[in-house]
């Protein structure tokens, strides 16, 4: 999990000194290569992030780990140790540690509201081995991870023009559900908790 942390900070780090120098004015959606369980196709990166609404993440910022009630927890499988709140350079977040670091995976969600928005990680980690962009629950989101990403996965929701959600899953080596598909792992979750700030 500290390895994740890392390296999305310092993803999050080089997008956000990107997008301080980067015209923020549509243009044309440029390609960007894509690579999704070792092969590569090519997508086009949208310069605004749209969905069916606008998110207000104000009801979590002040507790994140609320946001995951006991039942989510579970329905990701396996056991955590209690609920961690951390306070990283883009906004509020928790972490749910596996208590067996064989099977039981970790997760975090962190509520990005200190002016990194969906377009700013897009930039920040299209360019990484590891890079989809997709939609989750109907908004965009892109999905990357600085190494394989086969066991380590980043997943930014644009919930906003102006704020998003970071989820990461850290997949254990006998999480035979999530194994050799962390990104999916945290798509999932990422769908869970835009389902919980739509109420």
């Amino acid at each position: 999990m500290n390895r994740i942390l890392r390296s999305v900070l310092v993803v999050g780090a080089a997008a956000v000194a990107l997008a301080a120098c980067t015209s923020k004015d549509g243009g044309t959606p440029t390609p960007a290569s894509t690579t999704n369980g070792g092969s590569t196709t090519t997508t086009k990166s949208s310069a605004k992030p749209s969905g069916p609404g606008a998110l207000n993440l104000d009801k979590f910022t002040s507790d994140p780990c609320k946001i995951l009630t006991p039942a989510n927890l579970s329905a990701l499988g396996g056991t955590f140790d209690p609920a961690k709140r951390e306070d990283s350079p883009n906004g509020p977040g928790c972490g749910w540690v596996g208590t067996d670091v064989l099977k039981d995976s970790s997760y975090r969600v962190v509520l990005v509201v200190k002016g990194a928005t969906l377009e700013t990680y897009r930039e920040g980690s299209k360019t990484l081995k590891a890079f989809r962009e997709t939609t989750v629950a109907g908004y965009p989101a892109v999905s990357y991870d600085t190494a394989s990403g086969t066991k380590d996965c980043t997943t930014v929701i644009g919930t906003s023009d102006k704020d998003a959600v970071l989820v990461q899953a850290n997949i254990a080596p006998n999480d035979k559900a999530n194994v050799g598909k962390p990104c999916d792992a945290s798509e999932k979750l990422g769908a869970t908790v835009v389902g919980i700030l739509k109420g």
